[in-house]
């Protein structure tokens, strides 16, 4: 069996005392750059891991942890995210570091970039949305990061990786569930790249609620877009061009919903007289828009303060509550969505066919 490789250890490999690494380790002042650098790459180099943490460290030591994204400019709800992780982590006594992240393509540029992570003093990760490859995340854990993931764009296969985020799937049902109970049946969606996970769990959750009520979305109304505004007005020009274009349409996130209302304008297709647009986040881009956005609302907040509270037992060395939380989502209804102009032209006729009844009925009874 191997020797576990002790504090000690690290300290003689790092050419420093005990007592210096143990400050290192702790996140202490009164160390030196270098040689803090000096006992950090020996810990990596060793695959050193502490078996134990001191009460008062645990209770009062700052904790860094990285809040990796793909992209901050992409979406309204990955800078509200990272708004509500900042505000959130002191109360867990973390330090939040945002990071933007590419995929390495080889090993040992992975390596390299998960012994950054630790030489700069993080002992943590929370992926916000962010496309890391499944070796990053097997790396950073294997190097003894904590490692929490929030709308991960894959679920790579290693254990003990804790996702978080909102019950997508539910989202999606609600958005088709709102459609039908106003009557649309010509129906179209966009979806998010196919890569995201949770992306998929919207459309699944939104094509099994039409398909329940025996309404199928063809080929040419199926469109996969980029979650930002340009790819909803590209997908929503081609659809609404169609001589058959849809009564409605459901996007896989807010700004492709704000783009898709953008190409209706430009058609001079009327929302939501002419067209029913529903997205999804309940972002701030859903209330600035005109007519205001219906949309599915992730409660970002709540998701941020699970996240933290996740990672914070993880630092811990505690188990956490489960390895995938889900939250809740609701439907928000604004002016963006109404019942089919057919529809409503039929609830007209039936007003005018029941006030004409009455005007027979009383000039009869004259």
């Amino acid at each position: 069996m191997p020797t576990r490789t002790t504090l000690a250890t690290v300290a003689r490999h790092a050419g420093v005392s005990t007592g210096t690494a143990s400050k290192v380790l702790n996140g202490r002042a009164g160390v030196g750059e270098e040689t803090r650098q000096r006992v950090q790459a020996a810990v990596v180099e060793l695959g050193y891991h502490p078996t134990t943490a001191r009460a008062d460290d645990v209770a009062t030591r700052v904790r860094r942890v990285s809040a990796i994204f793909t992209s901050v400019e992409e979406a309204m709800y990955v800078p509200q995210m990272l708004n509500a992780l900042l505000a959130s982590a002191p109360a867990h006594q973390i330090e939040i570091i945002p990071r933007l992240v590419d995929q390495p393509a080889s090993d040992k540029e992975i390596n390299a970039w998960a012994r950054s992570l630790l030489r700069g003093g993080c002992q943590g990760i929370i992926s916000v949305a962010a496309m890391m490859s499944p070796d990053q995340v097997e790396q950073s854990c294997r190097l003894g990061l904590a490692f929490v993931m929030i709308d991960g764009f894959t679920f790579p296969d290693v254990q003990n990786v804790v996702s978080v985020g909102s019950n997508n799937f539910e989202g999606g049902f609600l958005a088709g569930q709102h459609l039908l109970e106003l009557s649309h049946r010509s129906i179209g969606i966009i979806h998010g790249p196919h890569t995201a996970g949770f992306a998929r769990e919207r459309s699944y959750g939104f094509q099994a609620a039409l398909s329940e009520a025996g309404v199928e979305i063809p080929a040419e109304l199926s469109i996969q877009a980029p979650f930002e505004y340009e790819g909803g007005l590209e997908a929503g020009q081609r659809m609404l061009a169609r001589p058959d274009r849809p009564t409605a349409i459901f996007a896989n996130s807010d700004g492709c919903a704000i783009g898709v209302m953008e190409a209706a304008r430009r058609l001079g297709v009327r929302v939501p007289a002419d067209l029913s647009v529903i997205g999804f986040d309940d972002s701030k881009l859903a209330v600035w828009s005109t007519p205001q956005l219906t949309t599915i609302r992730q409660p970002i907040t709540n998701i941020a303060r699970v996240a933290l509270r996740t990672i914070s037992r993880l630092l811990e060395g505690r188990s956490p509550d489960s390895h995938h939380i889900q939250l809740a989502t609701r439907l928000v209804v604004r002016g963006s969505t109404a019942a089919p102009p057919r529809e409503r032209q039929r609830d007209k006729d039936h007003v005018r066919g029941d006030h004409a009844s009455m005007y027979c009925s009383t000039r009869a009874s004259h």
